[in-house]
């Protein structure tokens, strides 16, 4: 079976269970990116919001990316590229910031650390449906810019992020099991930016003749304590708090 086919299937057998009841789930590694061209697969699911109100976000089956989204009515739009020839969406309209975090949460002017922008997104139920509303009436004319940029974020947070991290997925469903409103934190946002360190320090051990080494540039950043590292230093740890493997650019 596919790795998309893998993780489609896990989402829908998954989706309402306790993420407890999911840690016996083995990691499974995503293709290889190519961020130039097409994906193999794409990701799709359509959110509901109040009422009729709806989206599509599209994710890329290479990197759980969202490279673009349509609004209630249909139209699709897409974000300005981070390189010159990454691949965009045929036919979408190209909004006018980036995808990352940063754009979409703060401003080029800013210099905090690219978790510190993610530390107080809510991601409660409320926040959410708030947001699938704001995408599904988004008209690039008339939707204040930092309204539609907080409302992706906090999409891709809540559905995307919730896959990659286990301690995410807790977080999310805790909030929507209560109802209660609440923020990411300070420990899920340093796991979000910290997803292809995490992914090549277990692809450069899962390599390694010698299980015994955890000791990759990628392993020693993840040993330092929070903010710097993660406090991640074994394996075992590594592989706990993540769950797809990101095929990325690695130190060797």
């Amino acid at each position: 079976m596919h790795v998309h086919s893998t993780m489609k299937t896990w989402i829908y057998d998954n989706r309402d269970k306790d993420p407890l009841d999911l840690v016996d789930i083995p990691n499974p590694k995503l293709v290889d990116q190519n961020r130039k061209a097409k994906p193999p697969r794409w990701f799709i699911p359509l959110l509901m919001g109040r009422g009729t109100k709806s989206t599509n976000l599209a994710f890329r089956s290479d990197n759980l990316y969202l490279s673009a989204f349509t609004n209630g009515a249909g139209d699709c739009f897409s974000f300005a590229p981070d390189l010159p020839g990454d691949y965009v969406v045929p036919g979408s309209t190209v909004l006018g910031f980036r995808s990352s975090y940063r754009f979409l949460l703060g401003n080029e002017e800013e210099t905090r650390q690219g978790w510190e922008y993610l530390v107080d997104l809510v991601v409660g139920p409320e926040a959410v449906l708030d947001a699938a509303d704001v995408v599904s009436d988004f008209n690039p004319l008339t939707t204040p810019v930092h309204l539609i940029k907080r409302a992706i974020a906090t999409l891709i947070v809540a559905f995307m992020e919730a896959q990659r991290f286990p301690f995410i997925r807790q977080i999310v469903s805790g909030y929507w099991a209560s109802g209660n409103e609440g923020p990411l934190g300070a420990r899920g946002a340093q796991l979000v930016v910290n997803w292809n360190d995490i992914s090549c320090a277990l692809r450069l051990w899962d390599a390694s003749a010698d299980k015994s080494e955890w000791n990759s540039s990628e392993a020693n950043r993840l040993k330092k304590e929070p903010p710097v590292g993660l406090g991640i230093t074994t394996p075992k740890e590594a592989l706990d708090e993540i769950w797809p493997v990101l095929i990325g650019e690695c130190s060797h």
